[in-house]
């Protein structure tokens, strides 16, 4: 398949007719299987995205749960705005154009979906020019189902959520709906319940009058329990739809606020009352450095004056203290001459002498030397208890100016906080309308609980019925034991399981090779050794590095899960056998640049025979569209127009169109 136009009217936020040239083009012999298409957030990609899904899957581009009413909804909101506003019956299309090879036939097909407001929607379908009149919307959309099944086209066409939502997927059930239906496994499952169905008329054939009442009742209370069942988990799946809407929608409020300063908001009160006791302990601060400044700090300006100083007057009192003892000597001396010329009366003399030798020169020492500052002892002691506090002071000093710096600081960061918090006046509305919202999201999430509830008791009376009937239809059964068509019928359901379990290990080991293929062409060089396991019951994916170790996913980096993520949609692409154009929306958003290199050059280029990637100029920035323009065929930039709220397409990608014209 190969998509030749896209034709959008009216349709989200293109206005009027917009014709797009999807046919990849080539340069002589060399293929160029790039379509590019640029555009900053919010401009259009993604509309070109869900035109193709829209107009190749119908209903099913929401899910496999909707009904035809919300659908018609979705529709009539997907039409251009400024369309409505001039008409309000505004119709809205998208015609798709592509050549497919269908039954051994190639042929161009154009498919056109038309709605309007408070009408249904028109499908129809054109081969080679002509429409084919004889099929209704219901018989062309089940052909293009066919063409495209709906759990093939999310493997081709996807967008970057989708990456997200499989990378992060722990428990194998994306990947295992896709390979039951890649298998056909669910076409098995339906023939086993209709051969148990052909069983069960077998046995009826023979049963009592009774015995037929009775499973009949049984089989009629079992189908309005079921009806039950569809409908409460219809009811309980539509309640979890508002209920994700709404989550949504809290968290578009929650970053609304958080953009308009709410984060600060929030803290704004408890900041103030902060700020307020900081304010007052600088305060305190300033007020003790001020007193330390006003005492004896002065002198430890000049540690080493004030240590001389000390020492000079230290060496004073000393002289002064030994003046002072010798003059008391001096006075004292004779009244010892006398005592020892008493009690020495031949030897005073001697003793005499030698007091006097002794002392006196211990006088003369200090006889010469006279004090530099004379100050009292008083001054002296006053002095020197004034430097060593100036000391104590100055350490003191230190600390405070610490502290009151730590204080400033944390009061600088505090009043930038409280001046980028809005007052509460300016947030009222947004807290309101979210509250409001979160009352709406646990009213929701009560009623969702109690559906699954209801749900899950239908299920148990259910399975009860279930159990008793089919009690019930194995006596029916016994009944026709030796019938040939019995014995056939259950042969052929042991065959079908046999074939199931068969085909499913075979597949997955095809799966696992594709997707260690896949993975070791888009991996860093250091992650080259790894292979994949792949569970055939639980379909959980799980890398092996070279010595047989799992590596656990939840370690893996964002980028890494990615990349995991494109592995698996290509191996699973390949295992289809389906040859479709590959259309990817902003895929390279959380990869670092390594990995952004690898799926630019071995990815893109080689996923298909086309791709259409739809990207922003910072994912596809001017070196990666140097890497790929050799494969690029052509590309598109996305305008969009503010004061209309439209936007319109121009050949050329965003600098690329530039740099032709220079050339």
């Amino acid at each position: 398949m190969i998509f030749k136009t896209l034709t959008l009217n009216n349709f989200r936020v293109f206005n009027g007719q917009t014709t797009i040239d999807l046919n990849p083009r080539k340069e002589g012999m060399f293929e160029r299987p790039i379509i590019l298409f640029g555009g900053l957030n919010g401009a259009g990609k993604t509309s070109i995205l869900t035109a193709i899904r829209l107009a190749l899957l119908g209903k099913r581009a929401l899910g496999a749960v909707i009904t035809k009413k919300d659908y018609l909804t979705y529709l009539n909101e997907q039409t251009n705005k400024t369309a409505t506003k001039a008409q309000q019956d505004a119709e809205g299309s998208i015609t798709l154009s592509f050549s497919h090879t269908h039954q051994g036939k190639h042929n161009l097909y154009k498919v056109t979906r038309k709605w309007q407001l408070e009408g249904d929607e028109k499908l129809t379908l054109t081969i080679n020019g002509e429409q084919d009149t004889s099929l209704n919307s219901e018989q062309v959309q089940a052909f293009l189902h066919e063409i495209v099944p709906p759990g093939i086209g999310d493997l081709f066409f996807f967008d970057g959520e989708k990456i997200a939502e499989l990378a992060e997927d722990d428990t194998g059930s994306y990947l295992k709906e896709a390979v039951q239906k890649l298998l056909g496994i669910d076409i098995i499952n339906r023939l086993s319940n209709d051969l148990d169905i052909y069983l069960k008329g077998l046995g009826a054939e023979t049963a009592d009058k009774d015995t037929l009442k009775k499973i009949k009742a049984a089989e009629e209370q079992k189908h309005k329990i079921t009806q039950q069942v569809n409908a409460t988990r219809d009811k309980a799946d539509s309640i979890g739809a508002q209920l994700t809407e709404l989550k949504k929608k809290i968290a578009s409020k929650e970053n609304q606020i958080q953009a308009q300063g709410g984060a600060w908001a929030k803290t704004k009160d408890q900041e103030q009352a902060q700020a307020s006791e900081l304010i007052e302990l600088e305060k305190e601060l300033t007020a003790k450095i001020r007193q330390e400044l006003s005492g004896n700090l002065p002198m430890a300006l000049a540690p080493t004056a004030m240590q001389n100083l000390i020492k000079q007057l230290t060496s004073d009192q000393k002289i002064k203290q030994a003046k002072a003892f010798g003059n008391e000597l001096i006075q004292a001396l004779p009244n010892l001459e006398n005592e020892l010329n008493q009690k020495f009366d031949k030897q005073s003399s001697n003793i005499m002498a030698t007091v006097n030798s002794y002392f006196g020169q211990l006088v003369n020492q200090t006889a010469l030397a006279e004090p530099k500052l004379d100050i009292t002892d008083s001054e002296f002691a006053l002095i020197n208890a004034q430097v060593t506090e100036a000391s104590q002071s100055q350490a003191s000093i230190k600390e405070l100016s610490t502290a009151l710096s730590e204080t400033q600081n944390k009061l600088s960061s505090l009043s930038i906080n409280i001046e980028r918090a809005p007052d509460a006046a300016d947030l009222h509305e947004l807290y309101s309308s979210l509250r409001e919202l979160e009352k709406q999201r646990d009213t929701t999430s009560k009623e969702y609980i109690s559906e699954l509830l209801k749900a899950k008791e239908f299920k148990v009376k259910e399975l009860e019925l279930a159990k008793r009937l089919e009690k019930d239809y194995a006596k029916l059964k016994n009944n026709h034991s030796a019938d040939k068509a019995v014995e056939r019928v259950e042969l052929s359901q042991h065959v079908l399981q046999d074939f199931k379990y068969a085909l499913t290990e075979l597949r997955v080991i095809q799966l696992e090779e594709l997707f260690v293929k896949a993975y070791r062409k888009l991996a860093r060089k250091e992650d080259l050794k790894l292979s994949a396991k792949i569970d055939p019951t639980s379909f959980d994916v799980n890398l092996v590095d070279a010595e047989g170790v799992i590596i656990n996913r939840k370690s893996m980096s964002a980028g890494e899960k990615q990349i995991f993520a494109f592995a698996i949609l290509e191996a699973l692409g390949k295992l289809s056998g389906k040859v479709l154009p590959v259309v990817v929306d902003t895929p390279l958003g959380r990869l670092d640049s390594k990995h952004r290199n690898k799926l630019i050059k071995h990815y893109f280029p080689e996923a298909s025979e086309q791709v259409i990637l739809l990207s922003t100029d910072t994912e596809v920035d001017e070196d990666f569209y140097q890497a790929i323009e050799h494969k690029v065929s052509h590309a598109f930039e996305i305008e969009f127009n503010q004061n209309t709220n439209c936007s319109t397409l121009r050949e050329g990608y965003f600098w690329a169109e530039l740099a032709q014209e220079a050339k």
